[in-house]
């Protein structure tokens, strides 16, 4: 929506995106916890992962990809996400 009004430009969405998605993830893993209170035992490895995920989206989306090739990435994010919601019961 941001992006189809013209309110930001693709950088800034992505920034807002990313803390949306920080404070969602944070909110589901309280969910779970308030469910079970024991966390996976992976739980080290995935956080791993996900930090290791952002500083590298982050390098590429703020230095090395232009701004039209990260409007396209984000569509095709989007697209992917949508077709999920819509075909997943």
């Amino acid at each position: 929506l941001l992006l189809l009004m013209g309110w930001a430009e693709p950088r800034k969405t992505a920034g807002v995106s990313a803390a949306f998605i920080l404070v969602n993830s944070i909110a589901g893993l309280a969910g779970y916890w308030s469910r079970s209170p024991q966390l996976p035992d992976r739980i080290v490895l995935l956080a791993g992962v996900a930090v290791l995920g952002g500083l590298i989206g982050s390098e590429f989306g703020s230095r090395r990809i232009g701004s039209e090739t990260l409007r396209k990435l984000m569509a095709a994010v989007l697209v992917i996400a949508g077709l999920k919601m819509l075909l997943t019961v």
